[in-house]
């Protein structure tokens, strides 16, 4: 996931019109941007690369913004060798070291935690299974951000 994160941070450059790779330059634009604008643009620069395999067992399917927030829909292969006989049991589980993983991730990335603290962006996560029935979700906030870095 930090990879396509970075990714994201190489796609945005094209896209603000950087000519050159000066990495400080172009999260300062980022960070410039209104927060509508940046939820639209990392959506769109994501979602043009769906499905994006994470790992063995996630894909992330769909991303969408509006507003103020992004949605990322992903699915979990609970019939994966990895998964099977452990979904029934730990679900929770499951949610929680997603949860965690997701947010420490992004509000790690310097411009995303800018985003999130200072401007608002809420990141939304949809888990199915691969028949698309709903696993859980949740989001991750400004207060989220600040009690990691606590």
């Amino acid at each position: 996931m930090k990879s396509l994160i970075l990714s994201m941070l190489l796609l945005l450059s094209l896209n603000a019109g950087m000519n050159n790779n000066n990495e400080e330059e172009l999260k300062e634009k980022i960070k410039a941007m209104s927060v509508e604008k940046f939820a639209r643009t990392l959506a769109n620069k994501t979602a043009s690369a769906v499905p994006i395999k994470i790992d063995a067992i996630t894909t992330v399917t769909k991303v969408v913004a509006l507003e103020n927030s992004v949605s990322y829909f992903k699915s979990i292969d609970l019939n994966h060798e990895m998964m099977k006989g452990k979904w029934e049991n730990k679900s929770e589980y499951f949610k929680t070291v997603m949860f965690d993983q997701d947010s420490k991730i992004v509000c790690r990335v310097d411009f995303l935690n800018h985003m999130i603290v200072n401007k608002g962006l809420v990141l939304k996560y949809y888990y199915t299974d691969t028949e698309h029935r709903p696993l859980f979700s949740y989001t991750v906030n400004k207060q989220d951000c600040l009690e990691l870095e606590n």
